[in-house]
């Protein structure tokens, strides 16, 4: 069974009406409201989430899962998983998840990480077992006993960044409720196309 964008909303909207819900997310949303500066080693840390113990995940589980999230969403010029406490927010949602289907998904996930090695492997280590784990997205003849792991690990942490503060606005530069005169071309040299 794979979770949709629908079922993730629908997941988010029951865990923020949880007691303690409406904390967790006014101290994410806190956490985000430096501006990323690219030449910053790391985001300021805000001391009661990132102190903020995971409530689903084991503290071994969450630590991969903190590695993989800022695999899949490095900080570059724009922040990234880690800026944006994609795993705390996986975390929250967990607790808020309507049982035993979407949370056997996600022990299944962290299970698979184990049995690959992910979980005792170095960050170079972890890069490229990402890599083989994602290698079937590409190639339709591969495969990886992690492949499922990647998928769900990789849409939550989409939704998770996407939704903050730091991929919405700063990454994605969303301006709210506007409008463009104009829509400039793509200046990326790989999508230009040739003259005919």
């Amino acid at each position: 069974m794979t979770t949709t964008r629908r079922k993730m909303l629908e997941l988010a909207a029951r865990a923020a009406a949880l007691p303690g819900g409406a904390e967790f997310l006014a101290e994410w949303l806190q956490a985000q409201e430096h501006k990323h500066a690219p030449d910053s080693p790391a985001p300021p840390e805000s001391g009661r989430l990132k102190n903020r113990k995971p409530q689903f995940f084991s503290p071994e589980d969450f630590e991969a899962l903190e590695a993989f999230t800022e695999i899949l969403i490095p900080t570059d010029d724009t922040p990234g998983a880690k800026e944006a406490y994609c795993a705390h927010y996986i975390d929250f949602l967990m607790t808020a998840s309507d049982g035993m289907t979407v949370q056997k998904q996600w022990r299944d996930a962290m299970a698979a990480l184990k049995r690959a090695g992910f979980h005792s492997a170095d960050e170079k280590g972890r890069a490229g077992l990402v890599a083989a784990m994602a290698r079937p997205e590409a190639d339709r003849n591969a495969t990886h006993p992690g492949f499922a792991a990647y998928r769900l690990i990789k849409q939550q942490n989409a939704f998770a960044f996407y939704t903050s503060r730091a991929g919405m606005i700063e990454a994605l530069e969303y301006k709210g409720n506007s409008y463009n005169l104009v829509f400039p071309a793509c200046t990326h040299p790989e999508h230009r196309l040739s003259p005919p």
